[in-house]
């Protein structure tokens, strides 16, 4: 981070002066905007984060939620992360808060006990330096606290526009805003009220069901390896030694992978369901917690676990879905169309983590192309400032 630039600056060098749209920004909804975002989880925080160093830019960024995110679910976090919350400068203050993971042990089947298990590996999690910052589990909504704190530091003030709710959006090339957005408001009390505003662009970060790629018309496609886990944030008592390390754990009864909490308490289980029939649709889904409990002391044995409490669960499919197109332009008129809408995050990419011992691979070779995917996307959001300072 720089500052001081010309003398001292006595204040928080982290707020920076309003300017342009941040300069008495309304604070509700208004009826025209330059960027409206849709969805306030980590691909829509991000993208207002970068825009808010855009002042002459007016975006307003919505949720139908009507708070901060509390509860995250994606709360891994690689080095090569961190090195991005760098730039927005808070790795340090995140890092502080979070667990972080120095190393990985592997436990497998005692060959002379096999039901039982032993540790076989321990291996460094980062052996080769691939990054100066470290790998860390933390809250997802600690990580989008950060973003939305930056986002409302910046010149231009962004703070997010909770209860509004996308329902459609349809384009008029001729208007000066040719994005028309249909929302609902569903904040209390407001008896789903509907109301329509106008954007120059718009950015649905409105996750895997996004209702912005269904209005622009593109489709996910992609398979599933027709196997689930269950996951779960526990508080137990356990005799198992490595409860405090990340492990990948194989046994007779299953895998887990089990990755310890910031605060020196929680735990998180990754447990093997098993396979999942063709026809199953979606049942494994409803697996009671009870089993997933169950499962994860077998596959632990010789190992006790007495589960006291637990604040989280989930039950998913690995599988890996990938959108036909990232915007709103029929692939037909790529080379003489611009785009209006873009999706991000979820709406345009999503992926289950697999089996716990894959999960390196998985992560291997997909990295490029999230790279790739990443590079692309910050080129658009430049062309979007550009484009719209040219205008102003």
């Amino acid at each position: 981070m720089q500052f001081h630039h010309n003398g001292y600056v006595s204040a928080d060098p982290r707020v920076q002066p309003a300017a342009g749209t941040g300069i008495n920004r309304p604070e509700e909804l208004p009826e025209f905007m330059d960027v409206l975002i849709v969805g306030t989880g980590p691909a829509g925080t991000i993208t207002a984060a970068q825009l808010s160093q855009f002042p002459d830019v007016h975006t307003r960024i919505i949720d139908r939620r009507p708070h901060r995110l509390e509860i995250g679910q994606a709360d891994g976090i690689q080095s090569r992360t961190v090195e991005t919350f760098q730039a927005f400068n808070f790795a340090e203050r995140i890092t502080a808060e979070a667990y972080v993971i120095k190393e990985t042990t592997f436990w497998n089947p005692d060959p002379a006990k096999p039901e039982q298990i032993i540790r076989t590996d321990r291996t460094a999690d980062d052996p080769t330096g691939v990054s100066e910052f470290p790998h860390l589990v933390v809250n997802q909504a600690r990580v989008i606290d950060y973003f939305a704190e930056y986002a409302l530091n910046s010149p231009a003030r962004i703070t997010p526009d909770y209860g509004w709710e996308f329902k459609e959006l349809s384009a008029e090339p001729a208007h000066e805003y040719p994005a028309k957005v249909t929302l609902i408001n569903c904040a209390d009390g407001a008896d789903s009220l509907e109301r329509v505003v106008r954007a120059k662009y718009v950015v649905g970060a409105d996750g895997a069901r996004s209702q912005v790629r269904r209005s622009i018309g593109a489709k996910l496609s992609g398979d599933k390896a027709n196997h689930a886990w269950g996951v779960m944030d526990t508080l137990a008592l356990t005799d198992f030694p490595d409860v405090r390390t990340k492990c990948a754990i194989h046994s007779t009864a299953g895998s887990i992978l089990l990755i310890p909490r910031e605060g020196g308490q929680l735990f998180r289980l990754y447990v093997d369901l098993g396979e999942v029939p063709e026809n199953d649709e979606g049942k494994v889904r409803e697996t009671p917690l009870e089993e997933i409990i169950e499962r994860a002391k077998a596959i632990l044995n010789p190992y006790s676990l007495e589960v006291k409490d637990v604040v989280w669960h989930s039950v998913y499919e690995v599988g890996h879905r990938l959108a036909d197109r990232f915007d709103d332009v029929p692939l037909e008129k790529i080379d003489s169309q611009n785009p209006r809408v873009f999706i991000v995050g979820d709406a345009c990419h999503t992926l289950c983590k697999s089996r716990a011992r894959d999960e390196c691979v998985h992560a291997g070779w997909l990295q490029p192309g999230m790279e790739n995917w990443s590079c692309a996307f910050w080129a658009s959001t430049s062309a979007i400032a550009a484009d719209l300072q040219r205008r102003t």
